[in-house]
């Protein structure tokens, strides 16, 4: 698992990495605010993201699984970057105002011990973005041949997580309507993500969704109510 990280490198410095990259941060940018003293963590690989997120950040903090192996990133002041375990993440509670998860969700045992992880360092207003491999889409078998992941998700599996840990999605979108392995259809991307996006969500690699931080959130797999019985009256003490 550990050359996960070179094979990340060779991707995003290749023709098709730059052209993924360029679109992808796009699709961010849609949903993502700059605001300014914005505390920020993307865990991960997002070397070729770095730019767009850490953009008027009051801090900025770079995670990198461990199973992901070490890479040392040049970034500018205000930030930190450690190698972390995602199951125990090394930031205070409520330290965080958006979380951006990509390349990592995907190679996870415990999306359930992770996301309240998520939870409980992101502040009461606090959004996660994540970025996941599509079980339908173009791009699985890529991922899982060349970037080593364990899964894909589809929509419904991806909200269930979300919903049933204390998250609301507020927007989805999909990416990468073209194959991986053909430069005449990733040379016309941007024709293909047009069309794609209006009509072709099925095929798409990736989805991107984002999520805010709630405080109460229903079970999607429990459709009942369960009413408590009292066994019995209850007491009223004199006064």
């Amino acid at each position: 698992m550990k050359k996960n990280i070179e094979n990340f490198k060779i991707f995003y410095s290749s023709p098709l990495g730059k052209v993924v990259s360029k679109i992808i941060a796009k699709k961010i940018s849609q949903n993502w605010t700059t605001d300014s003293n914005l505390r920020i963590a993307l865990i991960g690989f997002g070397s070729a993201y770095l730019d767009l997120v850490n953009r008027k950040a009051q801090s900025f903090f770079l995670l990198i699984p461990m199973l992901h192996g070490l890479y040392h990133f040049s970034l500018k002041k205000n930030n930190l970057t450690a190698s972390v375990n995602e199951y125990n993440l090394p930031i205070d509670d409520l330290s965080l105002d958006r979380l951006l998860v990509i390349h990592s969700f995907e190679y996870l045992n415990d999306h359930k011990i992770f996301l309240r992880e998520s939870w409980r360092a992101l502040d009461k207003n606090g959004e996660i973005f994540i970025i996941v491999p599509h079980s339908f889409g173009l791009w699985r078998r890529y991922y899982k041949n060349n970037f080593f992941a364990l899964r894909t998700f589809s929509i419904f599996e991806l909200n269930s997580l979300l919903v049933n840990n204390f998250f609301t999605p507020i927007s989805i979108d999909y990416s990468l309507f073209f194959p991986p392995n053909n430069n005449y259809f990733f040379k016309k991307s941007s024709f293909f993500e047009k069309v794609g996006s209006r009509f072709f969500n099925f095929f798409a690699g990736v989805i991107i969704i984002k999520a805010k931080k709630n405080y109460s959130a229903a079970i999607l797999k429990e459709r009942n109510i369960i009413k408590r019985k009292t066994t019995r009256a209850p007491r009223v003490d004199a006064i």
